[in-house]
């Protein structure tokens, strides 16, 4: 990590872009880069779960799409915050909000991103994703044997 001028290391955040859709998960991610943050890509269920565990818990953000191919990002989200109870998240779609209540996705206290979305709005959610309070670990998990 590279010290700024007065020599404190500079804070890099992590994001996870999320989305089975190449091109939507490519964008953000570029976006996220040009502005600075460390981005890490999923493009499923599966692989959102082993970065994650990878990263060990050195996720700041989880950008994560409500309708996967291969599964539910709302179940997705559950499962992510059962295991990683600190994690942030942020959903964003692009299908109607009654497909979007259907996924159970109002039941959820987390922000929402509209797909598809402009720098500004996409660099807006993540920031006020990032400043939400998190929940404190309750224990430790599988992915953080050692805490």
């Amino acid at each position: 990590m590279d010290p700024n001028e007065y020599g404190l290391p500079l804070v890099v955040i992590t994001v996870m872009v999320v989305d089975d859709r190449s091109m939507a998960r490519r964008i953000a991610s570029r976006i996220l880069s040009e502005e600075g943050f460390r981005v890490l890509e999923a493009d499923g269920m599966g692989e959102a779960l082993e970065v994650l565990a990878q990263a060990r818990g050195r996720v700041d953000l989880v950008m994560l799409d409500v309708v996967l191919a291969d599964g539910d990002g709302v179940k997705l989200a559950r499962q992510i915050q059962e295991e990683w109870p600190a994690q942030r998240i942020l959903f964003m779609s692009g299908f109607a909000a009654e497909v979007l209540t259907r996924h159970g996705l109002r039941d959820l206290d987390v922000p929402f991103l509209a797909k598809p979305f402009t720098r500004s709005e996409l660099l807006t959610k993540v920031a006020e994703a990032l400043d939400r309070p998190t929940l404190q670990p309750r224990s430790p998990t599988r992915a953080d044997p050692n805490p």
